[in-house]
């Protein structure tokens, strides 16, 4: 003979957030809270950049390139993260770098 009882405990459940339900209700899964992306609008002085090179090289997200003139231009703006690598590593202060309103 089995002597295994099953709860049958009629009462509230509890979901994830600690809210009751009604008994035998569905609880949807929580939605995953979504992180804020951080934007950077990036502004290059062409008239202080020497064209080192620098911050495109290093730029994480690839934002930046350099024309012809080797003059360095906002290639991929909507890349931007505002990081600041390349307003802090410019040696001319050619760059700055401000954050913008993120999208979700």
């Amino acid at each position: 003979m089995d002597d295994r009882r099953q709860n049958t405990d009629d009462g509230p459940q509890v979901t994830e957030g600690g809210l009751p339900t009604a008994v035998g209700e569905v609880v949807p899964p929580a939605e995953p809270r979504r992180r804020r992306r951080r934007r950077g609008q990036v502004t290059v002085f062409p008239n202080w950049c020497k064209g080192c090179g620098l911050c495109v090289a290093f730029c994480p997200m690839k934002v930046l390139e350099q024309n012809e003139d080797g003059r360095v231009i906002v290639a991929y703006p909507e890349k931007c993260t505002a990081c600041r690598w390349c307003e802090l590593h410019c040696p001319d202060f050619a760059i700055f770098v401000t954050e913008v309103e993120g999208e979700e």
